[in-house]
């Protein structure tokens, strides 16, 4: 799968030409990734990507102010720049920023079209709950369907809470379980939560999703995914 770096905007001012080619192949073959209906992890990295070109646009006064210090990274936390200690020179600088100035269009324009084709995915996902639902459910289980495998994915779910600075913030972490194989077109998943709760004790009624498509779309890099994020969107809204 294709990548797009940070250092391919900020540390290849020097040959114009050779970066903006590397750029283009590229997104080209991401924009082929996302047309094959493939969104992971291209998608995730591409907007971390577009966040950093954004925090280096916008502290672009505050980089020139940082010479001879050379762009290392940037704190997307924080939306810092980070400088190491090379020397760096006013036109290699202005070189970036023309650089930056004709590829971020470009960027920004895949981003959207793979946030388009997430938000497609997502709206033809189904959420379900299973069973009857406790009150606390930042713990449980979700169950996700790989109807080409003829196979159930179950995981764990779990959310956590977590500060950076003055923010709060809320993290998921799924493991998977097990794969279920239906052996039977009476099964349902209701029989499965009562084989969870059978199989682990310490939870005896536990929150259980059923997230399901008709999409025929690639199961570990974009179904599965999204699936996951769905479900995160639901328990914090």
């Amino acid at each position: 799968m294709a990548t797009l770096t940070l250092d391919m905007f900020t540390q290849s001012a020097g040959d114009m030409e050779a970066a903006q080619y590397r750029i283009l192949a590229a997104l080209k073959a991401l924009r082929k990734d996302f047309r094959q209906n493939t969104l992971y992890p291209a998608l995730g990295d591409l907007i971390e990507l577009s966040s950093m070109l954004e925090t280096i646009h916008d502290n672009r006064e505050r980089y020139r102010s940082s010479l001879p210090q050379t762009l290392k990274g940037v704190d997307l936390e924080k939306k810092e720049l980070m400088f190491d200690a090379v020397p760096a020179d006013e036109e290699s600088v202005a070189g970036m920023f023309e650089l930056l100035a004709w590829a971020v269009p470009f960027v920004t324009e895949l981003t959207n079209e793979g946030v388009a084709m997430f938000e497609f995915v997502h709206q033809n996902l189904t959420l379900d709950p299973v069973g009857i639902m406790p009150l606390y459910q930042d713990e449980g289980y979700v169950f996700v369907p790989n109807h080409g495998a003829n196979i159930v994915h179950v995981l764990k779910y779990e959310l956590s809470l977590y500060s950076a600075d003055t923010e709060k913030y809320r993290a998921m972490r799924t493991i998977e379980i097990e794969t279920y194989v239906p052996s039977s077109i009476f099964e349902t998943p209701e029989d499965l939560k009562l084989a969870l709760v059978e199989q682990h004790k310490d939870m005896p009624n536990p929150a259980t999703f059923l997230m399901d498509t008709e999409l025929d779309f690639p199961f570990d890099t974009t179904i599965l995914p999204v699936a996951k994020r769905k479900l995160m969107r639901h328990l914090i809204s």
